[in-house]
């Protein structure tokens, strides 16, 4: 997949995500008394098994799951109470050097995510 397509990807689902949102306010048009946020209807786990793609074998041999789990959610791209962060990693795309991996162009946030999705999918 090039980022390209990518990009889009994430832009369909993050407009996906904000239309789903809205079926989550009551009933009167406002959110929740309490304010909190709702947790994703996609757990991350299974967010990261839609990317999965044995690709990213290769950029994946020698990382653990721990470090790279770590990496971005430091860098904010993933939590595990609200899934992926499709915003954060298209506006980390538009500032982080592109590297070319098999023919095509990502970020190293990209590269991370893709080889994440991967460990955890086959290893």
């Amino acid at each position: 997949m090039d980022r390209r397509t990518l990009l889009a990807g994430l832009s369909a689902t993050a407009i996906w995500l904000s239309i789903s949102g809205c079926a989550r306010l009551a009933p009167n048009g406002r959110p929740s008394e309490n304010g909190d946020i709702a947790a994703p209807t996609t757990p991350l786990s299974e967010q990261l098994a839609e990317l999965a793609d044995p690709l990213f074998r290769d950029y994946s041999a020698g990382r653990s799951v721990d470090a790279l789990h770590s990496e971005l959610a430091h860098k904010g791209v993933i939590s595990t109470h609200h899934g992926i962060d499709h915003n954060k990693v298209i506006n980390l795309a538009r500032h982080e050097p592109l590297i070319i991996y098999k023919g095509f162009y990502y970020t190293q946030t990209e590269l991370e995510l893709y080889a994440l999705a991967y460990l955890q999918r086959w290893h």
